[in-house]
C-alpha cells in the first residue's frame, strides 16, 4: 500500500468509526455506517480490491452476528474491529480467517472506548440539566449536539488513525517472527468464529434446537469447499423442505 493510499485509508476508516460510534449521524450510522460489511467495501475500494475487502468484511460480520447490546452496554464492538483490522489485512495479505482471529480481541477494546465514551459525556449531561433548568436553549445545544462530537473526535478517530497508519508493519513483524503453526492456529480459530455468530442468533431467537443445522452447514462448506452462493442455495432448499413436511404434518394432523 503506497503512502497517500495509506493515508486516505487512516482517515476515511478514523471518520466512519468517529461518525458511527459518535452517534453523530444516529442510529443509522451506528448500525450501518461502521458495519463490517460497509467497511469492507470501502476499505476494498480504496485498497483496489474490493472482492477481498467484502469477503473479510463479511467474515468480520458472521463472527459479531450474535452480539447483542443488553441495557445498550456493547460486550463488543465489531466497528472498531472492523475499521482497524479490515485495512491491515488488506495490506499484509491476511485470510478473511486470519483476520476474524485478530478482529476479536479488537471487538473487546472497542468495547472499553465505548465505555470511555458515555462516562465522558455524562459531563455533557449534568451542564445540559443546567442549561434547561436555566432556560439557556444556546447552552443545551452546545452540551447536547456540539461538545460531544469535538470531544469524541480524539477518543474515537485517533486511536483507528494510528493503528491503521501504524499496524501494518507491526502486523508484518509478527507474522515474519511467529511460526506457522500459530498462523494456521489462527486460521483456524477465525474459521469457527462465524459458525458460533449464528449459533449465537440461534439462541437469541430462542431456536437453540436449530444450532445442529449451524453445525452442519459449517462442517459441509469447510469440509466441502463451498463457496457462498452455493452454500446458500443449499441452505434455501433444505430451509424450504422442511417447512414444507411441517405443513403437511399439520395438515394430516388436522
Amino acid at each position: 500500500m503506497s503512502g497517500s493510499t495509506l493515508v486516505i485509508m487512516a482517515i476515511v476508516m478514523g471518520l466512519m468509526y468517529w461518525i458511527a460510534r459518535g452517534m453523530i449521524g444516529g442510529y443509522f450510522a451506528f448500525f450501518f455506517i461502521a458495519s463490517p460489511i460497509v467497511v469492507g467495501v470501502v476499505a476494498g475500494l480504496i485498497y483496489g480490491d474490493l472482492t477481498r475487502g467484502l469477503i473479510i468484511g463479511g467474515g468480520i460480520a458472521a463472527a459479531f452476528a450474535g452480539i447483542i447490546a443488553p441495557g445498550g452496554n456493547l460486550p463488543t464492538d465489531s466497528a472498531l474491529a472492523a475499521t482497524t483490522v479490515i485495512p491491515i489485512a488488506l495490506a499484509t495479505g491476511l485470510s478473511a480467517e486470519q483476520a476474524i482471529a485478530f478482529a476479536v480481541p479488537m471487538g473487546l477494546v472497542g468495547s472499553f472506548v465505548t465505555n470511555l465514551r458515555k462516562m465522558i459525556n455524562v459531563i455533557f449531561v449534568h451542564r445540559a440539566d443546567a442549561c434547561a433548568a436555566r432556560g439557556d436553549s444556546a447552552g443545551l445545544t452546545r452540551c447536547a449536539i456540539i461538545y460531544p462530537p469535538l470531544i469524541e473526535l480524539p477518543l474515537l478517530f485517533l486511536p483507528v488513525f494510528l493503528v491503521v497508519m501504524f499496524g501494518q508493519n507491526a502486523m508484518l513483524a509478527f507474522m515474519n517472527n511467529v511460526p506457522t503453526w500459530v498462523m494456521h492456529g489462527l486460521e483456524v480459530a477465525g474459521g469457527v468464529m462465524p459458525a458460533i455468530g449464528f449459533a449465537l442468533i440461534m439462541n437469541m431467537i430462542g431456536k437453540p434446537k436449530m444450532i445442529p443445522y449451524t453445525i452442519i452447514g459449517f462442517i459441509l462448506v469447510k469440509s466441502m469447499g463451498l463457496n457462498s452462493l452455493t452454500a446458500g442455495l443449499l441452505a434455501g432448499c433444505a430451509a424450504f423442505l422442511i417447512v414444507m413436511a411441517k405443513r403437511d404434518r399439520a395438515k394430516e394432523g388436522a
